[in-house]
C-alpha cells in the first residue's frame, strides 16, 4: 500500500494485493485498488475508488473483474481509542466499458465499524472491526450475504513505513452451502 497526502484535505492511495487459498498452494486473485478520500468535515470523510482484479475460476483460468466504490466515513475518539464507521456502496462489473445489469452479486452495501488503539510509548497499533455485507438487489429477498470479523496490529518501522498482520474470519449466510473462511494477511505500507 502506498499513501500520499496530496493536500491538507485530500488523501490518495494505491494498494496491490495478492491472494492465495488452500494454505497458499493455489492462486486466487490479484487486485490493484486506487482510492481518494476528502476530509469533508472534521469528523467525516468522503471518498471513492476503482479496483481492477484478475480472479481464477475452478479450472484455474483467469478472468478480469472491475469494482467501483463510494465511501462515507465518520470518525470519533474516546478513551484514547479511535472509532470509525464506514458506509460503502460497491458495484462490480465484468467488462471495462460495459456496466452489466444489476445482477444479484454486483451491487453490495458494506458497513465497517472499526476501533483502533495506539499503545503509548511504543510503535505498535492494534485494531479490530466487524463488517456486514448486504446485497442491495438480491432477488430472493435475503439482504445479508456475509459478516467479516477482523483483528490485527501494525508496527511502525520508521516515520513512513509500517508492517502489519491481521486475522480475518468471514462467515457467509443466507446461502445453501455457506463458507467460513479463515484468512491471515501480512501487509506493508509506505507513506509518501
Amino acid at each position: 500500500e502506498l499513501d500520499w497526502k496530496a493536500s491538507k484535505r485530500l488523501d490518495l492511495s494505491g494498494e496491490f494485493e495478492q491472494r492465495f487459498y488452500d494454505n497458499s498452494t493455489r492462486y486466487d486473485r490479484t487486485q490493484l485498488t486506487l482510492s481518494a478520500s476528502w476530509d469533508a468535515l472534521e469528523y467525516l470523510d468522503a471518498g471513492g475508488g476503482f479496483r481492477f482484479l484478475t480472479a481464477a475460476d475452478n479450472e484455474g483460468i483467469l478472468h478480469p473483474r472491475y469494482r467501483i466504490h463510494a465511501d462515507a466515513t465518520g470518525r470519533y475518539s474516546r478513551w484514547d481509542v479511535d472509532f470509525s464507521l464506514r458506509f460503502r456502496m460497491q458495484y462490480g462489473f465484468e467488462e471495462f466499458f460495459y456496466f452489466t445489469s444489476f445482477s444479484e452479486n454486483a451491487f453490495v452495501n458494506r458497513y465497517r465499524l472499526k476501533a483502533g488503539y495506539h499503545i503509548f510509548g511504543t510503535r505498535f497499533d492494534v485494531f479490530a472491526w466487524l463488517e456486514p455485507w448486504g446485497l442491495v438487489n438480491n432477488f430472493n429477498g435475503r439482504y445479508f450475504k456475509k459478516m467479516r470479523y477482523v483483528a490485527g496490529g501494525s508496527y511502525r518501522l520508521n516515520y513512513q513505513s509500517r508492517v502489519g498482520i491481521r486475522y480475518i474470519l468471514e462467515d457467509e449466510f443466507n446461502r445453501v452451502d455457506p463458507l467460513q473462511s479463515h484468512i491471515l494477511v501480512f501487509s506493508y505500507s509506505y507513506d509518501l
